[in-house]
């Protein structure tokens, strides 16, 4: 079979198992509708591994986490949570799951701090492109001003890094807008690219 031949099998294969993946989630979510949670729970886990795009592997770690809240096992639904925050950071619940009683308040407790805290791990493993998009996600769905801070530092080390310099400057002009007191820790101060031009916004401050 020639290489043309190849490709096009492979599109056509990859876009069956897409599809595949599609109306697997919708199967769980049907079945999380009709209240039959350990087959949700199953069909959902089976989704996620066919090979689904960033929000439907949000939406379906969501739905496992609105199941594992339903049967009292709260640490279970916050990793789920946290599953579904890593895979989308812009998650939101819509307001009939917001109010509910159970899952609500976890999800509110938790959305900025989990988005933020799984960026700062993807930062830490060189995931940069994927850590940005954590930790943008973590400050739109709102932190603490300390925490909000450290996003935005981190935000400026990624856009050093790629040598977007003038990006890097606005994200710690937030950072230091956010938490004026904002220092580097020694082993970032010595950097040679970001730790020059932190120290000189601040100094201007």
């Amino acid at each position: 079979m020639g290489r043309l031949a190849l490709l096009a099998l492979a599109a056509v294969l990859s876009g069956c198992a897409a599809l595949q993946a599609q109306v697997t989630l919708v199967e769980g979510l049907r079945q999380f509708d009709a209240g039959e949670h350990d087959k949700s729970s199953a069909t959902l886990q089976n989704a996620i591994g066919t090979g689904l795009g960033d929000k439907d592997r949000a939406n379906a770690y969501k739905h496992l986490a609105f199941i594992h809240c339903s049967a009292g096992r709260e640490r279970a639904c916050r990793d789920e949570f946290r599953k579904a925050l890593a895979a989308d950071p812009a998650t939101q619940l819509d307001a009939a799951e917001a109010g509910h009683p159970v899952w609500g308040p976890i999800f509110r407790s938790m959305s900025g701090a989990s988005a933020l805290s799984a960026g700062l791990k993807l930062y830490e493993d060189g995931e940069y492109a994927e850590s940005a998009k954590n930790l943008q996600g973590a400050i739109d769905l709102g932190l603490p001003d300390k925490q909000r801070a450290d996003a935005h530092k981190h935000l400026a080390f990624i856009h050093c890094s790629s040598n977007r310099e003038r990006a890097c400057r606005d994200e710690f002009r937030k950072a230091l807008a956010v938490n004026p007191a904002l220092e580097l820790a020694p082993a970032e101060a010595g950097h040679p690219v970001w730790g020059p031009i932190f120290r000189s916004l601040k100094a201007g401050r």
